[in-house]
C-alpha cells in the first residue's frame, strides 16, 4: 500500500448538476479504501475531512444532535474528525456549535453518557432531550454544509478528476492491488 495523496473523485461527480454529486464521489472512494481494508488514517486528511462532515450533517438532519452522539457512541476518532473536517472547512460559526455541544456531552454527569447509549434513542428519553438543539437548522439554512463541503472539495489542490476507469486504477495503485469490480 501506498500512502495517498490525493483527493480522488469521479468526471461524473466534479461536473454533476447537483452539488452533493462530488461529495458523493468523494464518499464512495473513500468507502471503496475502508471496504479495501485501506487504513483510514492514511485517506486523506481532505477525503475523510469531507467524509465525517457529511456523516454528521446526515445525523443532524436525521435525527439531531442525539442521534449523532447515539449513533457515533461518542467515539473520540469520530469527534475529531468532524471537528477537524469543520476546521478545515472554515466551518467556524459550525464548528462553535459543533464544540458547544461537545461540551454538553462532556458536561454530562458521570454514568449519564454511558446510560444514554445504553438506553433506547426514541420514546421517552430525558438524556436525549437534553443534548438536542434547536440551533443547527437555522444555521445550516444560512451556512449550509453541503454547499461548504462541496466548495472545499473544488478548491482542493491535491483534487483528481479522473473517469471511473482511471480512478479504479489510481486506486489500485494506492493499495498495491487489483479491485474487485
Amino acid at each position: 500500500m501506498k500512502p495517498m495523496t490525493r483527493v480522488i473523485v469521479s468526471q461524473g461527480g466534479f461536473a454533476g448538476t447537483h452539488l452533493y454529486d462530488l461529495i458523493e464521489s468523494n464518499l464512495t472512494v473513500v468507502n471503496l479504501l475502508r471496504d479495501e481494508g485501506y487504513p483510514v488514517d492514511q485517506i486523506t486528511a481532505e477525503s475523510r475531512a469531507s467524509y465525517w462532515v457529511d456523516f454528521y450533517l446526515a445525523q443532524m438532519n436525521n435525527g439531531g444532535f442525539p442521534q449523532f452522539v447515539y449513533n457515533t457512541r461518542w467515539a473520540p476518532m469520530v469527534i475529531g474528525e468532524v471537528e477537524a473536517g469543520l476546521v478545515r472547512m472554515r466551518a467556524g460559526e459550525h464548528l462553535d456549535l459543533f464544540r458547544t455541544l461537545a461540551a454538553r456531552v462532556a458536561a454530562l454527569p458521570s454514568g449519564t453518557l454511558d446510560a444514554f447509549l445504553a438506553s433506547d434513542l426514541f420514546g421517552d428519553n430525558p438524556i436525549r432531550d437534553q443534548l438536542s438543539t434547536n440551533d443547527f437548522f437555522p444555521l445550516n439554512k444560512r451556512h449550509g454544509l453541503i454547499e461548504l463541503n462541496h466548495g472545499f472539495l473544488r478548491g482542493l489542490p491535491n483534487l483528481t478528476v479522473l473517469s471511473i476507469d482511471d480512478m479504479f486504477a489510481a486506486l489500485e495503485d494506492v493499495l498495491g492491488r487489483p479491485i474487485a469490480r
